[in-house]
C-alpha cells in the first residue's frame, strides 16, 4: 500500500496548502488592517485617506473571496 503513494503529488499538495494558508491569512489580515485604518481616518475627519483604505479593504476582501471560491471549485472537481 505504501508503494502506491505518489510522494511527488503528496509534496505538491503540502506545498500548495502551506502557500494557500499563508496567502489567505495575509490577505484577510490586510482586510482587517485597512478596515481599521479607514475607520480611524474617518473619525479624525480625513475623508480621502478613509476612502483609500476603504477601497483597499474592499479589494483585499474581493481577492480573499475569489480565493475561497477557487479553492472550493478545485476541491469539487474530479
Amino acid at each position: 500500500m505504501l508503494a502506491a503513494l505518489h510522494w511527488s503529488t503528496l509534496g505538491q499538495v503540502v506545498g500548495v496548502s502551506i502557500l494557500a494558508g499563508i496567502g489567505a491569512s495575509t490577505v484577510f489580515s490586510l482586510v482587517i488592517l485597512a478596515s481599521a485604518r479607514a475607520t480611524e481616518h474617518r473619525r479624525t475627519g480625513n475623508g480621502v485617506a478613509a476612502l483609500g483604505f476603504g477601497v483597499l479593504g474592499t479589494l483585499a476582501f474581493l481577492v480573499f473571496a475569489a480565493g475561497i471560491v477557487l479553492s472550493v471549485h478545485v476541491l469539487l472537481q474530479k
